[in-house]
C-alpha cells in the first residue's frame, strides 16, 4: 500500500495540487507507521495508547492517498487542477513575512506548499480533537448518569483544554485561509491580467467573441470566487474525510454495543451495521440532492454574465454621459438597461426556484440525522445495555459520518456555484489562448528591411467577408503618404492590419525592421491617471522631464494643461475631442516614433489647428515616415503622394497612387 501510494505520488500525470496533497498524506503515513512500530514494539506509555496509530487506521490513510489520486482523473478535478496548478508550479519569487521580523524570498510555489500542508495539518489536529472530545461525551455523560461528581469535575478540565486547543486551531485555520487566499488571488489575477493583455490577446478576443464575455468580471470576480472556494472546499472536503476515516473506526466498533433486533434482525450479525446506515442515509441524499439542483449549474453561469452585462451597461452610461445628455437619450438608455436588467431578474426568479426545491430536501436531511441516530439506538438504551455516555458517543460518531458523507448534499448549491466559476475561468484561458493561434486564413506578419510592404494583401472580417485589398505596395523610410477613400471602407482595419493587431484575411506585412512605430486612432485612449501619465502613456513615468512634457503640450496648443500635470482625473471624459486629439499628438511628439500613423487622428480639429499640429509634426520629426488617413482635401499640402482606396466587386482595394493635386483641388 506504501508503494501504491509513493507511486500515485511520484506519477507526474497527476496535478501539482493533487501531488501536493498526496505527499503530505505520505508523510503523515509513514509518522503513523512509525509510531505503530513504537507503539507494538511497548517503547511508549501505555496510556497513550487510546490516541495512538492502528493497523486499520495506517492502512486507511494509505487508502485515503490512492483515493485522492483516483480523483484527479475526473473531469471536473481536472479542470480545477489546470486552473490551479500554475500557482503551485510557479518560479516567481515571493516574501514570506514571519512573527519578530523575519522575512524569507523564496519561489512562491514553496510559500503555497507550505501553507497548504499547515492547513492539511491543522485540520488533522481538529479532527483529533474532534475524536477526543467524542471520546470525552461517553466518559462525562456516564459521569452525569451515575453521579460521579469527582470525575464530573475532572473531565470538565479535560474539555476545558480540548477546547481551548480547538478554538486557537479554529482562528489560525481561518486566518491561514484568508491569508493563502489572497496570496493566490494576488498571483492568479497577475497572471491572468498578463495573459489577457499579451500579443493584443484582449482585442482578438473582443472580435472573436464566444467565450469571452465580461473579462473584467473574470479576471475580478471569478478569480475571487475560484480562490477562495477552491481553498476552502479542499479544507472542507479534506476535513470531511478525515472525519469519515477516524469515525468510520469508531463507530464500527461501537456498533458491537448495540445488540438488539429489528423487525426480527438480530443486526449483532451485521458488522459496522451503524456505519452502513450512515451510508445508505448519505447516498440517498446525495443522489437526491444531485436531481434536484443539478439545473442550478447553468442558471449560475447565466447568472454571473447577466450580472456582469448589466454592470457594463452602467458603467457605459456613465463614461459616455454627455453624448447621451446631448442626444436626449435617457429613455434609450433607461429601456437598456430595463432589458439587460429584466434577464437577471428572471435568471434570479429561476435561482430561487431551484434553491428553494434545494433547501427544502437538505433541511429536511439536516434535521432528520440530528434525530435518526437516537431513533436507531434507543432501543439499546431503554433496554439497559448500554448507558447514556455510549449512547450520546455513538450518536456523535454517527452524526459525524453521517455529515461526512452528506457533505455534497449540503454544499450543492455552493458547488453548483464554484463549478459555473470554474467554466468561466476555462473557457476564458482557452479563448486567450485561441486568439493567440492565427486563424487558417491569417496574414503573415514580419519584420525585414527598412520600407513598409503589402503583398497579395487581403484583409476580411472575422467571418471571410472582404474588406480592403492591396495587391503590392510599399512605404519606404521618410515618406509621407495619404490614404483616401470612402467613409467606412476599410481604411482603418487596414491600420490594425499593417500594425499586426488584425489577423483576418490573407498575404503578407512586411513591416521595418527597427525603429520605433506608433499608431494615433481618432479616439485616443488616456489611462485615469494624472496628465503627465496620461500625456506619456505607456511610457514608464519619468522617462521624460516635466520641462519636456510642458514643451510638448505647448507645441500642440494646450498651454492651458501645462500646470495641471499632476491633476488626477478622467481626462477622456474632461477634454473636448479635439483636445483629446492635441492631447495623443503631444504623445507623439515625447516619444519621436520612426513610423506615424494617423487614423483620422485631426479629424475633431479645424482645419487650421491642424494645418499647425502637421507643420509641427515636420519639425519635431523631421526623418519619421507618416501616414495618414483622412479626408480633408487639405492634408494634401502635408504628404508626399496618395495610395487611395476604390471599390471592386470583393470590396476596396488600393489603387495606383494618386497625384496630391488633383485631391487639393477636388
Amino acid at each position: 500500500m506504501i508503494a501504491a501510494a509513493a507511486a500515485a505520488y511520484l506519477s507526474r500525470q497527476s496535478s501539482t495540487l493533487i501531488r501536493g496533497i498526496i505527499g503530505f498524506l505520505l508523510v503523515w503515513h509513514l509518522a503513523s507507521v512509525g509510531i505503530l512500530i513504537l507503539k507494538e514494539a511497548g517503547a511508549l506509555p501505555a496510556g497513550l495508547a487510546p490516541y495512538l496509530p492502528t493497523r486499520a487506521s495506517v492502512l486507511l490513510s494509505a487508502i485515503f492517498a490512492i483515493v485522492v489520486y483516483g480523483l484527479s482523473f475526473v473531469g471536473t478535478i481536472r479542470q480545477i487542477a489546470k486552473l490551479a496548478d500554475p500557482f503551485f508550479e510557479t518560479r516567481d519569487i515571493g516574501e514570506l513575512r514571519l512573527p519578530f521580523g523575519v522575512t524569507f524570498r523564496v519561489q512562491e510555489r514553496y510559500i503555497a506548499h507550505a501553507l497548504l500542508f499547515v492547513l492539511l495539518a491543522i485540520n488533522i489536529a481538529q479532527v483529533l480533537a474532534t475524536v477526543l472530545l467524542n471520546q470525552w461525551n461517553n466518559r462525562f455523560y456516564t459521569a452525569l448518569q451515575e453521579k460521579a461528581e469527582a470525575t464530573f469535575w475532572i473531565e470538565l478540565r479535560y474539555f476545558t483544554v480540548v477546547a481551548f486547543l480547538w478554538v486557537i486551531l479554529a482562528v489560525y485555520e481561518l486566518y491561514l485561509t484568508q491569508y493563502t487566499q489572497m496570496r493566490w488571488r494576488r498571483w492568479m489575477t497577475g497572471r491572468l491580467t498578463g495573459h489577457w493583455l499579451d500579443q493584443g490577446a484582449h482585442y482578438r478576443m473582443r472580435l472573436a467573441g464566444g467565450q469571452a464575455d465580461n473579462p473584467d468580471q473574470r479576471i475580478a470576480e471569478d478569480v475571487r470566487m475560484f480562490t477562495s472556494n477552491t481553498l476552502d472546499l479542499v479544507i472542507r472536503f479534506f476535513s470531511a474525510i478525515l472525519s469519515l476515516y477516524a469515525f468510520v473506526l469508531i463507530l464500527w466498533g461501537l456498533s458491537a454495543s448495540f445488540k438488539y433486533q429489528v423487525w426480527g434482525i438480530n443486526l449483532e450479525t451485521i458488522p459496522g451495521y451503524l456505519v452502513w446506515a450512515a451510508l445508505f442515509v448519505a447516498v440517498f441524499g446525495t443522489i437526491c440532492a444531485h436531481f434536484i439542483g443539478r439545473s442550478l449549474i447553468g442558471i449560475n453561469f447565466l447568472r454571473q454574465r447577466y450580472e456582469a452585462d448589466f454592470r457594463y451597461s452602467l458603467v457605459r452610461v456613465r463614461e459616455n454621459d454627455e453624448q447621451i445628455a446631448l442626444l436626449k437619450g435617457e429613455e434609450a438608455e433607461r429601456q437598456g438597461l430595463a432589458a439587460r436588467f429584466t434577464k437577471v431578474v428572471a435568471n434570479w426568479f429561476d435561482y430561487m426556484k431551484y434553491t428553494k426545491r434545494l433547501t427544502w430536501f437538505t433541511t429536511f436531511v439536516n434535521q432528520a440525522s440530528v434525530i435518526f441516530p437516537f431513533v436507531l439506538l434507543a432501543p439499546a438504551y431503554f433496554s439497559g445495555a448500554v448507558p447514556l455516555g455510549s449512547l450520546t458517543q455513538t450518536a456523535g460518531a454517527f452524526g459525524r459520518v453521517e455529515g461526512a458523507l452528506l457533505i455534497f448534499t449540503n454544499l450543492y448549491s455552493t458547488l453548483a456555484d464554484y463549478k459555473s466559476v470554474i467554466d468561466r475561468l476555462t473557457g476564458f484561458e482557452r479563448s486567450a489562448d485561441d486568439v493567440k493561434v492565427p486563424p487558417a486564413s491569417a496574414i503573415a506578419f514580419e519584420k525585414n528591411g527598412e520600407t513598409l510592404d503589402l503583398a497579395d494583401l487581403t484583409v476580411t472580417l472575422p467571418d471571410g467577408t472582404p474588406l480592403v485589398g492591396a495587391a503590392a505596395l510599399s512605404v519606404g523610410k521618410g515618406e509621407r503618404v495619404l490614404v483616401t477613400g470612402p467613409s467606412g471602407s476599410g481604411k482603418s482595419t487596414l491600420f490594425r492590419a499593417i500594425a499586426g493587431i488584425w489577423p483576418h484575411g490573407a498575404g503578407k506585412v512586411s513591416a521595418p525592421t527597427g525603429g520605433d512605430v506608433m499608431l494615433l486612432p481618432q479616439r485616443p485612449y488616456f489611462p485615469v491617471a494624472t496628465l503627465r501619465d496620461a500625456v506619456t502613456y505607456p511610457a514608464e513615468r519619468g522617462a521624460y522631464s516635466d520641462a519636456e512634457i510642458v514643451k510638448a503640450l505647448a507645441a500642440v496648443n494646450l498651454p492651458a494643461l501645462t500646470t495641471r500635470l499632476d491633476e488626477d482625473a478622467a481626462w477622456h471624459q474632461m477634454l473636448s475631442g479635439g483636445e483629446q486629439q492635441r492631447l495623443a499628438m503631444a504623445r507623439a511628439l515625447l516619444s519621436k516614433p520612426d513610423w506615424l500613423f494617423l487614423d483620422e487622428a485631426t479629424a475633431a480639429i479645424d482645419e487650421v489647428g491642424e494645418a499647425n499640429l502637421y507643420t509641427t509634426i515636420r519639425e519635431w520629426l523631421p526623418g519619421a515616415t507618416i501616414v495618414s488617413i483622412g479626408h480633408r482635401s487639405t492634408l494634401a499640402n502635408f504628404h508626399d503622394r496618395r495610395i487611395h482606396l476604390t471599390k471592386g466587386e470583393d470590396g476596396l482595394h488600393a489603387a495606383a497612387d494618386a497625384p496630391l493635386m488633383a485631391l487639393a483641388k477636388g
